[in-house]
């Protein structure tokens, strides 16, 4: 689901090599949906519809297909397969896989126990087809959210209010790469959906397979009024630029001190601010925090020891 996003947009990072390198060298990581804490998040189920047998059957080879070429791509590069040879190659790989497949369900479907024969066929069908969407999609997955002051998040991506938050200016950001997640929702997709996507390039029907399987979650979330990236797994260039810095309540001086020297000092473009313990309430704030003469000493350091001494820290 595209639409016109905020002004600016936030990240919760903990204090890691992840986030210092967004920070120093103006990047951001597209995460694996695989690592995210949500189990059902990305996990779209696939429904047949009024699709037969015959055509779950061809959705699943087109599937496989597709993924056994990218996998073996490289390999049968290196085998010096070109043009028609290297399509039959790959054609025939994908083919052999789903025939496989599909005798192990028309075997286990012999079994006297199973009274449904037909309904278990379609059941093992849709399971391996679900098991194709990620490999189909095959999209790393970019996470903000449009509040910075969010005590569940500070707590859950914010290293326990200790971590930073950053927040991005998105006001130049074109609408058709920015995606708002959609709460409450089915994660239902139509195979007839997937179909029409893989076999006709129909734009509309990618969309909503996209949608169910990639921007769709349980409305507990609701809270985390998130909006989504979508590009390949990794580190990768910001497409936008960092507008400030959120430091966490129990944010230690020192992390903070030595990323704004980090950052350029007094020189930065980049405000800083941290969050302050609320008085007569529970609902955080920010208040601006300002580089001094104390940590003038740190802007001569050198920080890339920072990438080499951080431990790994997985944050969505």
């Amino acid at each position: 689901m595209m639409g016109k996003a905020p002004a600016s947009l936030y990240k919760y990072l903990s204090f890691s090599d992840r986030m210092v390198e967004q920070l120093y060298h103006g990047k951001v990581f597209y995460a694996d949906p695989g690592t995210f804490n949500d189990p059902l998040d990305c996990r779209p189920v696939v429904i047949a519809g009024d699709q037969s047998i015959e055509r779950l059957k061809l959705l699943l080879k087109l599937m496989v297909i597709r993924r056994v070429e990218k996998e073996s791509s490289a390999a049968l590069k290196r085998l010096k397969l070109k043009g028609q040879k290297l399509d039959l190659h790959r054609a025939r790989l994908g083919e052999t896989e789903v025939q496989d497949a599909i005798r192990g369900i028309e075997y286990m479907a012999t079994d006297p126990e199973i009274t449904d024969q037909a309904g278990y066929y379609q059941r093992e069908l849709l399971t391996l087809i679900q098991s194709e969407v990620k490999d189909t999609l095959a999209t790393g997955v970019l996470c903000l959210s449009a509040n910075a002051t969010s005590p569940l998040m500070w707590s859950h991506y914010g290293q326990q209010h200790r971590g930073v938050c950053i927040e991005y200016d998105t006001s130049d950001l074109k609408s058709t790469r920015i995606h708002k997640v959609v709460y409450g929702q089915s994660r239902e997709i139509l195979a007839d959906s997937i179909l029409r996507w893989l076999q006709d390039g129909d734009v509309q029907s990618q969309l909503e397979v996209e949608r169910a399987s990639l921007l769709t979650k349980s409305g507990e979330w609701r809270y985390e009024k998130e909006w989504r990236l979508l590009a390949p797994i990794g580190l990768d260039r910001s497409p936008f630029p960092v507008k400030s810095v959120t430091f966490g309540m129990n944010c230690p001086s020192a992390i903070f001190e030595s990323t704004m020297s980090m950052l350029g000092g007094e020189k930065s473009t980049i405000k800083f601010w941290k969050i302050t313990e609320p008085t007569s309430n529970f609902k955080l704030k920010r208040a601006r925090i300002h580089f001094d003469d104390s940590m003038r000493p740190m802007l001569d350091q050198d920080y890339s020891w920072l990438l080499d001494d951080l431990d790994d820290a997985h944050d969505v």
